[in-house]
């Protein structure tokens, strides 16, 4: 379980990171990597836009774009979530 989040700045330390993580979430602005119980996280928004395509170029096969969140204690807490959500749109 993760229990720290690490913010880096520097594209080559996140591309470290990353290399060794299975996967990369991206939750815009956001780019998170999994590095045994910290989570790496870098805000794409702070960087050029070179460096964001050269990122994004490097990790394309990694990465999972997360469409929205949702927070629960169980899967039956999650079904009924996600039940209500759905009816409300």
């Amino acid at each position: 379980m993760v229990q720290e989040f690490i913010e880096v700045d520097d594209v080559g330390t996140f591309r470290l990171v990353a290399e060794q993580s299975p996967f990369v979430i991206r939750r815009d602005p956001y780019l998170f990597a999994q590095y045994f119980s910290s989570m790496i996280f870098i805000n794409v928004a702070k960087l050029e836009e070179r460096e964001v395509k050269r990122l994004f170029d490097l990790l394309r096969g990694k990465m999972i774009v997360v469409k929205s969140l949702v927070k629960a204690s169980s899967i039956s807490d999650f079904l009924e979530k996600v039940a209500a959500s759905e009816v409300k749109t």
